[in-house]
């Protein structure tokens, strides 16, 4: 919803506005900040059966040749099914959803439909905890600076959480973190033979090694009937990761018959969401 229609709201409903900080990018890269969120019920119908839905509208200061535009979280809302070469939308109406009917509705075809909005590239990285600066905290650069603000803020209050080093992982009750493998029962126990790492690998486990010995994540074993090779990965940034190669024991488990969600369904549940937050396992 657009500017001029903003003047045809009333003080209660701008009062209904809410704060938004998320810029909109057009094709031509210009930003506009949006004035606010406000709901509305609308109504889709095509003068026989009809539907109605409460949506968002984000109020932009900036004039369009339409006045309101439904985008993706619209046509969800309604499970409405567009279709372009013939100018009307399909939608199912109440209490007919078994059978699959639905009403369709024209939309005007004068003027030019806009692409949905873009967001700019780039990403800005924050150095939270000043004596681990390779650590950072990355955050999209289409975030506004107040809501950076109070995020960062809401970091550094809550900087103890966080694990910066071994010894912050240490805590849990073993009872609570320990678990048995549930293997075929006639397995046998596979040692695998020794894997040359170079010496540049060999010494980044070494190092990597001490440091969870020293924060009792590890402890040394012997007369052990499994063994697996550490695997030494080096990332972008040119550190070392330490992986453990446990192919022979995951062939000697039975396979979980609840497979995990799909990535893309995961990643299509956010849509309604204006900022998202992605958690990274410490050595995980």
């Amino acid at each position: 919803m657009y500017e001029h229609c903003i003047r045809k709201l009333s003080p209660e409903d701008q009062a209904r506005l809410q704060e938004v900080n998320v810029p909109i990018s057009g094709v031509s890269n210009e930003v506009v900040y949006p004035l606010g969120q406000i709901q509305f019920e609308v109504t889709l119908t095509n003068g026989v059966h009809s539907r109605s839905e409460v949506l968002d509208f984000l109020v932009l200061p900036t004039t369009s040749t339409y006045s309101i535009i439904l985008g993706c979280n619209a046509m969800a809302a309604f499970n409405a099914i567009p279709s372009t070469p013939h100018g009307a939308i399909g939608f199912p109406i109440p209490f007919v959803k078994s059978d699959r009917r639905c009403a369709v509705a024209s939309h005007s075809r004068t003027g030019q439909l806009l692409p949905p909005p873009t967001t700019r590239d780039g990403l800005v990285k924050w150095m939270l905890n000043p004596q681990f600066p390779d650590q950072t905290i990355t955050i999209g650069s289409t975030v506004s600076d107040a809501t950076c603000q109070r995020l960062k803020q809401l970091l550094i209050e809550y900087i103890d959480v966080f694990a910066w080093q071994p010894s912050d992982m240490t805590g849990v009750p073993h009872h609570m973190s320990q678990h048995s493998l549930n293997t075929y029962w006639n397995t046998e126990p596979v040692v695998q033979k020794r894997r040359a790492l170079g010496r540049e690998g060999v010494d980044a486990m070494n190092e990597q090694v001490q440091d969870f010995l020293k924060a009792g994540i590890i402890r040394p074993t012997r007369y052990q009937t499994w063994v697996a090779n550490p695997v030494m990965v080096k990332k972008s940034n040119g550190a070392w990761r330490m992986c453990i190669d446990f192919k022979d024991l995951n062939k000697a488990c039975p396979k979980d018959c609840y497979p995990l969600p799909e990535i893309d369904l995961k990643i299509d549940s956010l849509v309604p969401y204006r900022i998202k937050c992605f958690l990274d396992a410490y050595k995980g």
